[in-house]
């Protein structure tokens, strides 16, 4: 226990230095709490360097990562301070790229109850998405291999980094990935949303196959993946969806929670006349999602009207809670 409270005396101090040092200074006293023995405060150097910007520590930060890998979770239980330098050098847009593949394939794997947990997915993810801000050439070849991780936010991480390097090489990858399928839904949502990101309207009809995917959870991340990419034919791919299916099924209303991911008025005018006019299920979704522009009088008003010529007590009950009257004053 006072070992403890002694480190977070430690960090306490290295925090307060820091605040009021000058940028020398911070320097100096973030070199020494990278180069201390204790994660925590080694973790907590990190994130000041990659919030602050200080570039001069990316060597410090390597170095304490390096010495971080001798009897690694003994030194750096959860992966706690390796991870928040990989996010530091992340930030710093470091070019080292056997930095990043030696992150992506590292694994720490630590006793939890019943067997073992590996502690080092997020290292990996943050290592690629590091790996492919650099200019290897083979970049996209090691994010593959990251691709195929045991772990699903390992691979989700991948497909994501991937979306960041060579535009057509990663729509390649990512189309390949999302047909093979995955057993976590997630990670071929990722793959959709990495499409769209990379590829924009030429993925579109792609990405829209998905809506009949058998797995329902698919669906609705290809649904979510059209709404995030606020293009202006995805958002017609989702109205066209709702307008085919005349009696709403609870996998339909998934599209209503995209429109709100668009943000565009357009979007916007859909909810509002799914508010006015829906079935009463489907009303409550709009006005919920709508919940969103609760500051907005504009949109506050509009719904306002709306449900009010609806007059549905019930309706105008969850719009009061959706959009709750401002304090006087605020």
């Amino acid at each position: 226990m006072a070992r403890r409270q002694d480190i977070r005396e430690r960090i306490e101090a290295f925090r307060a230095q820091c605040d009021r040092e000058s940028p020398d200074g911070v320097l100096v006293a973030a070199r020494q709490a990278l180069a201390h023995r204790h994660y925590l405060l080694v973790a907590k150097a990190a994130e000041l360097a990659g919030d602050r910007l200080i570039y001069g520590l990316e060597p410090d930060l390597i170095a304490a990562y390096r010495g971080l890998l001798d009897d690694p979770v003994k030194r750096d239980p959860g992966c706690a301070a390796k991870g928040a330098i990989a996010r530091a050098l992340v930030a710093l847009d470091s070019q080292d790229a056997d930095f990043f593949i030696d992150g992506i394939r590292y694994r720490q794997p630590e006793p939890v109850w019943g067997g073992s947990v590996d502690t080092a997915v997020d290292l990996r993810v943050s290592c690629a998405i590091g790996l492919a801000a650099t200019v290897h050439p083979r970049a996209l070849i090691h994010l593959v291999d990251l691709l195929h991780d045991p772990e699903p936010l390992a691979r989700g991480g991948a497909a994501r980094a991937i979306a960041c390097t060579q535009p057509l090489a990663a729509e390649a990858v990512l189309r390949s990935k999302a047909l093979a399928g995955d057993p976590a839904p997630e990670v071929t949502g990722d793959c959709l949303a990495g499409l769209l990101r990379v590829a924009g309207n030429d993925a579109l009809d792609f990405v829209a196959r998905f809506l009949d995917d058998p797995s329902a959870e698919v669906g609705a991340l290809a649904a979510l993946a059209l709404g995030e990419s606020h293009l202006d034919g995805a958002l017609m791919l989702l109205r066209a969806r709702w307008d085919a299916e005349p009696f709403k099924r609870q996998a339909d209303r998934v599209l209503l929670r995209a429109a709100s991911l668009h943000r565009s008025e357009a979007a916007l005018n859909w909810l509002i006349e799914v508010a006015g006019d829906g079935d009463r299920r489907s009303a409550e979704v709009a006005i919920a999602e709508l919940g969103t522009y609760r500051n907005n009088a504009r949109v506050r008003d509009r719904l306002g009207a709306v449900l009010a010529d609806r007059d549905d007590p019930h309706l105008e009950a969850r719009y009061r809670q959706a959009f709750p009257v401002p304090e006087a004053g605020v």
